[in-house]
């Protein structure tokens, strides 16, 4: 690979990770928390689907991220509402064997 591929892969690599908002999740790189601000009002009713992301080396916070019916946008929510404690017990509860 010469120089000029190498810089332009670079660069590329470079405007793709510079992009705000753009999620690498599914290309496997989580490069950075998802989650910047949470939502802590009972929004249960309007919940589709809830995905929970662990510590990694990336960010050290839990992160659940919940996809709303309808319009299928997905928000954080605030992992120390009560509410949401609850939805985390069930997640773990359903993991189980």
């Amino acid at each position: 690979m010469d120089r000029r591929t190498s810089a332009a892969i670079f660069l590329l690599l470079l405007a793709v990770l510079s992009t705000d908002g753009m999620s690498l999740r599914g290309l496997g790189l989580d490069l950075r928390c998802r989650c910047i601000e949470t939502e802590s009002r009972k929004i249960g009713k309007l919940i589709e689907s809830v995905e929970l992301f662990p510590p990694s080396s990336h960010c050290k916070d839990t992160e659940i991220i919940a996809t709303l019916k309808g319009t299928g946008k997905e928000i954080c929510l605030d992992t120390s509402a009560p509410w949401v404690k609850k939805v985390i017990e069930k997640i773990l509860a359903n993991q189980k064997p």
